[in-house]
């Protein structure tokens, strides 16, 4: 070996090694997903007990604060940084009882599923005919994800790596919008927005009826959207009509809540509901963009959330969940991000 050559392996084994030695230094542990806000954000104000309080804010997969291991670092140095994960329009939020978040991205034609234990990220589009259009609506079944495609007219059916397993329903939706999961039942129920019913389907992508149609009387739907099941009941957010409407497992009207105006408990054009472990009902406002939180009698509890770019402020919000503890995800889609809340006891009728 020639001493050119002796020079040459010399400096390419003194790169690697300070490669190795600046990519070892750049390894981090995981960090903590939702750092204390300081000052916190709660609803009420001060001196009144607060009820609710923002956690965070998922904005892209940077959020996650994942783990970067020797072998990310390395990854990085030779080839580069690469780009955040982040949202388009999230539209649908559903998490799972593993913590697993799925995002409808209407506009981004994509699915997020995001898994908050081990900090990953990943974005569904499909492929070829098997690809989404206007995805809109999240629901987990167990470990198995159903996602309403606006575009399609169809319920697509996922595992928990996203692939797609199953599609049904395009003979029977028109423009399909939100949805959500019975588990005592095993049926899925999908909000038609476009045909203004509700299709209740089993897990095999089987109709087992048609409830509603367009109207203003109490079982009738003008334009409905969301939707989100407490037991057996369900809650529709009856968007056009600006009302949210109570349900029985059969579609039938147990009462409705809610009317077009712009005093305190007024709705102007309701989307995400959900209900709380308490049984305290939370409606998102896409017009007035804040939630809203109702008793099953109607009354007012509490509102949350202004017009805004700020740490608990909202844009356009659309799709709202609550998971198992009590965390509140709210799909700000104006700002292309969720923003998470916690519901604090005691009940908020208390402060009523």
């Amino acid at each position: 070996m020639s001493c050119r050559e002796c020079r040459e392996l010399i400096s390419l084994r003194a790169a690697a090694a300070g490669l190795a030695v600046l990519s070892a230094g750049c390894a981090r542990p995981q960090g903590t997903l939702f750092s204390p806000i300081n000052p916190p954000r709660v609803w009420p104000s001060p001196p009144e007990t607060p009820r609710i309080r923002l956690v965070g804010v998922l904005a892209s997969s940077s959020d996650l604060k994942a783990a970067r291991t020797f072998s990310n670092a390395m990854d990085t140095a030779l080839r580069g940084p690469r780009p955040p994960i982040r949202f388009s329009s999230p539209q649908g939020v559903a998490v799972s009882a593993s913590n697993l978040v799925a995002v409808a991205d209407g506009d981004g034609g994509a699915v997020h599923i995001i898994d908050l234990d081990q900090r990953t990220h990943q974005t569904v589009f499909g492929d070829g005919d098997e690809r989404f259009g206007v995805p809109m609506g999240v629901a987990w079944a167990g470990e198995r994800l159903f996602v309403t495609d606006a575009k399609r007219r169809e319920v697509i059916g996922l595992d928990p790596q996203g692939r797609w397993r199953t599609r049904f329903g395009a003979e029977w939706l028109v423009r399909p919008v939100g949805v959500t999961f019975i588990p005592v039942r095993q049926e899925l129920i999908v909000v038609d927005g476009g045909a203004h019913r509700i299709a209740v389907f089993d897990l095999s992508g089987q109709l087992v009826r048609l409830v509603g149609g367009r109207g203003t009387e109490p079982g009738q739907f003008n334009f409905p959207t969301h939707i989100s099941c407490f037991g057996e009941r369900l809650l529709v957010s009856d968007s056009g009509n600006a009302r949210v409407q109570l349900l029985d497992p059969y579609g039938q009207c147990i009462q409705t809540f809610g009317k077009k105006g712009d005093a305190a408990g007024d709705l102007s054009f309701p989307k995400g509901v959900a209900w709380d472990r308490d049984g305290h009902i939370y409606v998102v406002d896409a017009h007035f963009e804040n939630v809203q939180i109702f008793a099953e009698t109607g009354e007012l509890l509490l509102a949350f959330g202004e017009e805004g770019v700020g740490l608990g402020e909202l844009s356009l919000p659309a799709g709202l969940t609550i998971d198992e503890q009590d965390r509140i995800w709210v799909a700000d889609s104006g700002n292309h991000r969720l923003q998470v809340f916690a519901y604090a006891r005691p009940p908020l009728r208390e402060n009523g």
